[in-house]
């Protein structure tokens, strides 16, 4: 056993904040992933200024403390999966408002002799539980016939820590998301399987009290919106490349000389949501054993707010 006495702290990453935000600020709640570099990339090029886009970005690293964020009210904007924000509802009120594509491969390591999904029978992926990871880990099951008792699957929230683990063949597989799937196969590490052509899409932008016509944050929350798809379109055209770099350099982790031949996936135009995949997600969490008692599929999706100018 292995013990040690240490002062109680919250498990998400923690900001104090010395002075009483801005009524028209909002705080975006940030994961290192290929949806979430819009963001950064609007605020570093002056999209956002020329939008007068009040912004405050919270990063994190492990979907879990954004959960964290948006429960205690550390966030009025945050980038999570539709899985756990139904999840959430029992706990905060939310609404999506944006959806994006993001990717998430399964990664086989380059130490072992694995050319097909088949052959991770009775070997380790890593995921994030009851999350996108989650769910197409079971969908990758299903299609190759494997059993969920035959494979081990550790919970690593952390998806730097994930991707490190797997670069450095601590782990056999894991479900990874863009950048860190294309480093870790750059590395030598095999592709299995992506999620691009499938149609369940995962990654959504919620908020609380954001959308709310006549909120105290509709506006901001309107500009956002606007930014997000300029910077998503400048970013498809290649403009301020060097930009582009240097995010990934300090805010992602990625190595300088990675960062130069990096070749991602294009960042996509994201769309509104679908009471499809909410009943998809919704049905999936049934089957675990999981059913929120406060969600509302009327009131869990509202794309007014984005097809308003």
């Amino acid at each position: 056993m292995l013990a040690s006495c240490a002062k109680k702290q919250e498990a998400m990453l923690s900001v104090p904040e010395t002075e009483k935000p801005d009524s028209t600020t909002i705080r975006v709640a940030l994961m290192p992933t290929l949806g979430c570099l819009p963001v950064y990339y609007a605020c570093q090029t002056g999209i956002t200024d020329s939008l007068h886009l009040n912004i405050r970005i919270v990063p994190y690293s492990a979907q879990m403390d954004i959960d964290t964020a948006i429960i205690r009210g550390h966030a009025d904007i945050a980038y999570t999966d539709i899985i756990r924000a139904i999840r959430l509802t029992d706990s905060v009120p939310l609404i999506t408002f944006l959806a994006n594509d993001e990717p998430i491969t399964l990664i086989a390591g380059k130490e072992k002799k694995v050319k097909k999904i088949k052959q991770m029978n009775e070997k380790m992926i890593a995921i994030c539980r009851l999350c996108a990871t989650d769910y197409w880990c079971d969908r990758m099951l299903d299609s190759a016939h494997i059993s969920y008792d035959s494979i081990y699957r550790p919970q690593i929230n952390d998806v730097k820590l994930r991707g490190k683990m797997m670069r450095t063949g601590l782990l056999e597989g894991a479900m990874l998301e863009e950048p860190y799937a294309s480093w870790a196969i750059r590395e030598g590490n095999k592709k299995l399987m992506q999620t691009w052509d499938n149609s369940f899409r995962y990654a959504v932008w919620v908020t609380t009290d954001s959308l709310k016509e006549g909120g105290r944050k509709t506006d901001q929350t309107r500009k956002f919106i606007a930014a997000y798809k300029m910077a998503a379109d400048n970013i498809s055209k290649g403009l301020y490349a060097d930009t582009l770099r240097s995010i990934l350099i300090r805010e992602y982790e990625i190595p300088e000389t990675i960062a130069d031949s990096l070749r991602l996936p294009l960042v996509r135009q994201p769309y509104i949501p679908q009471k499809e995949d909410a009943e998809e997600a919704l049905n999936w969490l049934t089957g675990r054993g999981i059913t929120p008692k406060k969600f509302n599929s009327q009131t869990f999706i509202n794309p007014t707010i984005a097809n308003k100018p």
